[in-house]
């Protein structure tokens, strides 16, 4: 009988033991060489947020702009068929017109 709780005992130790090692080894804290590259990290983070920021803006110009000369070629092309149907009836350019006599 006393053999069994001196090896009860013995178990209980070892796993108690075993269990402050995990518990205690479990404990991750961070060093100062991962937390200055967390803080550059996060420094870069917000430059290249900044810069997505400042690229989308000259993007939604540039489309503006686009849409712009867009229009006006749209509107240039419009006149210059306008001018070619007028040119190919050229002796009668304006057909409702009649001159005095």
């Amino acid at each position: 009988m006393k053999i069994k709780k001196v090896k009860s005992l013995i178990h209980s130790g070892i796993a108690v033991v075993v269990a402050g090692f995990i518990l205690s080894s479990c404990t991750c804290k961070i060093k100062d060489d991962q937390l200055a590259k967390l803080a550059e990290l996060r420094r870069q983070e917000k430059s290249l947020n900044s810069e997505i920021a400042d690229l989308q803006t000259a993007k939604a110009r540039v489309d503006r702009e686009l849409q712009t000369r867009t229009t006006e070629y749209n509107d240039c092309d419009g006149r210059r068929d306008i001018v070619k149907q007028r040119l190919s009836a050229w002796p009668n350019i304006w057909p409702d017109y009649t001159p005095e006599p």
